[in-house]
């Protein structure tokens, strides 16, 4: 049986989604290295919320995607990881275009891993930032 890093690698080589959500929304993986993942995606008006700019769930969408794939990148055959808390700041709307979202672990221990992502539109501005704590656990 394959761990959740040979996955996340095999899906990315093969040009697809590592998860469902992902490919739902239009996620696409740029590139991964260890502990660290970059992912875009092209925003149109069916993410939008009422106010006609993208929708923040779906900015958390692909910075927890980005996080968790570069969680994903560190994982020995034996672990699973889980999301267990996110913090984001959106610093400004994003309305259409490329979103890009970077993922990085700023500390992992044994049992937990902190991470960062970055979200920019086309023009490198900073759209939001976010944090996150993740449980790494032996299954």
């Amino acid at each position: 049986m394959k761990g959740v890093r040979d996955k996340v690698y095999s899906a990315w080589k093969a040009g697809k989604p590592p998860s469902p959500a992902i490919g739902t929304l239009g996620i696409r993986v740029r590139s991964i290295e260890e502990s660290r993942a970059v992912l875009e995606m092209d925003v149109n008006e069916h993410l939008h919320n009422l106010s006609g700019t993208m929708h923040g769930g779906v900015m958390v969408d692909i910075a927890d995607a980005a996080m968790g794939i570069a969680v994903a990148s560190t994982l020995k055959p034996d672990e699973d990881m889980t999301t267990i808390e996110l913090n984001v700041s959106f610093m400004r709307p994003h309305v259409k275009g490329r979103l890009v979202a970077e993922g990085m672990i700023a500390k992992r221990g044994r049992r937990i891993a902190f991470t960062e992502a970055i979200l920019t539109n086309v023009k490198k501005e900073i759209v939001a930032k976010c944090s996150g704590t993740w449980l790494i656990m032996s299954v």
